[in-house]
Parts: C-alpha cells; structure tokens; sequence
C-alpha cells in the first residue's frame, strides 16, 4: 500500500464531482467541457488532461466560480483537503486560499 498524493487527474474528478452534487450534472458536465484541455465524456468522466494539470485544475475551479459563485471555490477545496495536504501538492491559488 502506498501513501503517495493522488494526482490532479484525481483532483479534477473530484471536483467535477463535487459540482455535480452542487449544480447537478448537466451544468457540472458543461462547465468541465468547457475548459481548454480537459475532455471529459458525457458523465463527467476524466478522459484526458492535454495540458498543465495544475493549470487545468485552476480553470475547471474559475469556471465552476463563474457560474456559482466563489462558495464553489470553497466547497471544492473542501473536497480536496481530505484528498490531498498543501506540503505534497501544489494547489492553484483559487483553491489553495480556501485550505
């Protein structure tokens, strides 16, 4: 068993799900397809990141902010604090404020 960090395919799915929950799939689903560089399949499903995670994790959160608000921001890093700490992985400034 390993206890390495997951890594930010890991974390853009989380927070694809969390704003699945928040803004139901349809919007949740739309926001994420929208980001350059992210595909993702009809469900929401990560299928390929083709540029900087770190980068993309920081859009994906900007477009979830521009549609909910920065409570979506919050409710993101929530998600993420039980998957991750700041030592072992370098959040983008959008989520890493609200950790």
């Amino acid at each position: 068993m390993t206890n390495e960090p997951p890594g930010y395919t890991a974390l853009i799915q989380a927070a694809i799900d969390r704003e699945k929950d928040i803004l139901g799939p349809d919007d949740a689903v739309d926001c994420a397809e929208s980001v350059d560089g992210l595909v993702v399949d009809s469900d929401g499903t990560v299928v390929d990141v083709e540029r900087d995670e770190q980068a993309v994790l920081g859009d994906l959160v900007n477009a979830y902010v521009a549609t909910a608000g920065d409570v979506a921001a919050f409710l993101i890093a929530r998600r993420l604090e039980n998957m991750c700490d700041r030592e072992s992985v370098e959040l983008p400034d959008n989520l890493a404020k609200h950790m």
